[in-house]
């Protein structure tokens, strides 16, 4: 429901869509290449199974002496792990809890509720240098140290890092862990953050929440079959999502994007393509704005402005089949008159009208809407999420020329940070000289 012939003039031509179609046949001939070649590890890992030993043993190695387990990461390092635990629902699963800000109130009220005697650590940062994580480290390794004994960090913590750094300088966290005695995981070097939900960094948090990796494996490369069947680009999901995301901002002037999932247990999915379409796309004035959105909520806080303001969004809304399920929402007689339409129907019939609501509202506003529709939020269906979007990112960067891999505003803000902690350093040691002098 994006075609000008279905919704008018917001919609995008079937000259637009062709072309970028047309321009993504030699785009997919490189992307098979490099498939084939190997240098496309993001993708082929879905066929990977050498690596899921290691990550079920180490999660079974957590679950069986801590009650609770502390992720520390940020930005990719967090947000496929969030993802997963999102679905889990095995309640003899220890609870994980995401450490991401370094708020130090944040920090605080994170722990309030966990017994530290009883807890575990997942330390996850590619390049072992991430300010945020490695402070997030520094604070709680010494408390659990405390709280368990040093002598045991050994069997309730896990390092994933990257077996040689970044640019060629050693990972921090790599000697730290070594240091301490701690088990490491390597992180796939060729394998950037945001693209990483797939390899250990997403798949031991979902392991340690009863998400078997094998099927999350299964689901993504049920995608990679698609796309390496040497089909045309129209026939390949993810290959016409870029182009039709590509061309209709083209061509009718969309500064944004709004991924919006139905059924809660994704909601973290719309916060993980958020940062996967922002970071590699967002290169020499390239790319729409992404917008974290969840149904049923923002039919309520956002669908005015959706409606009623610029008509300057593309819509993915994700569905799920939820029609008879769920507890009875039948009206008691004191409710009074006027709730019929309640009469006999379950919370999950509710869900499936306001998804078409939403749906049906959008497109007779002419606003362009493309669905998504799932049986069951499951590690099989988020795998093949995460490898469709994926691959749907990379096509597109292809067709706006870009390279979506790299990320060079986010580490000069990183440098710029550094560059700050060590001003601050000078000025302590300035000041500590000056008490040390004392007074003329």
């Amino acid at each position: 429901m994006c075609r000008a012939d279905r919704i008018g003039g917001a919609g995008v031509s079937e000259a637009a869509l062709s072309a970028a179609l047309e321009a993504l046949v030699p785009a997919l001939d490189r992307l098979r290449a490099a498939c084939d070649g190997g240098t496309l590890p993001m993708i082929t890992i879905a066929g990977h199974t050498d690596d899921l030993a290691a990550i079920t043993e180490t999660a079974a190695r957590l679950a069986a002496r801590c009650a609770d387990v502390l992720v520390l990461g940020t930005g990719g390092s967090s947000l496929g792990g969030r993802c997963f635990c999102a679905l889990g629902r095995d309640p003899t699963a220890p609870r994980l809890h995401f450490f991401e800000n370094v708020d130090p109130d944040g920090f605080e009220d994170a722990l309030d509720g966990v017994d530290l005697a009883r807890a575990g650590l997942l330390i996850v940062s590619k390049s072992g240098a991430t300010a945020e994580t490695l402070a997030l480290a520094f604070a709680l390794l010494p408390r659990l140290a405390d709280a368990r004994g040093a002598e045991t960090l050994a069997e309730v913590t896990a390092v994933i890092t990257d077996p040689t750094g970044t640019g060629g300088t050693p990972s921090p966290l790599r000697a730290l862990a070594a240091d301490m005695g701690l088990p490491i995981l390597d992180h796939p070097p060729a394998i950037g953050g945001r693209f990483a939900g797939l390899t250990t960094v997403g798949l031991l948090p979902a392991s340690l929440a009863g998400i078997r990796p094998q099927e999350v494996r299964a689901g993504a490369a049920g995608v990679v079959d698609t796309l390496m069947g040497e089909g045309p680009p129209a026939d390949i999901p993810p290959a016409l999502g870029a182009a039709l995301t590509v061309a209709i901002a083209r061509e009718r002037g969309l500064t944004q994007s709004v991924m919006m999932p139905y059924p809660a247990r994704l909601k973290p999915f719309a916060d993980w393509h958020r940062q996967l379409w922002a970071e590699s796309l967002g290169k020499d004035a390239h790319a729409t704005t992404p917008i974290a959105a969840q149904g049923t909520v923002d039919q309520h806080s956002q669908l005015q402005l959706w409606l009623d303001g610029p008509a300057d969004k593309l819509f993915t809304l994700i569905f799920g089949r939820t029609r008879g399920s769920g507890p009875s929402i039948a009206p008691p007689a004191a409710a009074g008159g006027g709730l019929d339409w309640l009469r006999g129907r379950r919370m999950g019939d509710l869900l499936v009208a306001s998804q078409a609501a939403t749906r049906d509202t959008l497109t007779a506003k002419g606003r362009p809407v493309r669905v998504i529709e799932v049986a069951r939020a499951d590690g099989r269906t988020l795998g093949a999420l995460m490898m469709h979007f994926m691959v749907e990112t990379i096509l597109a960067g292809d067709l706006l020329g870009v390279d979506p891999f790299g990320q060079p505003a986010v580490e000069a803000g990183k440098a710029l940070a550094r560059q700050s902690l060590a001003a601050m350093a000078q000025e302590s040691d300035a000041a500590k000289g000056r008490d040390e002098d004392g007074p003329p």
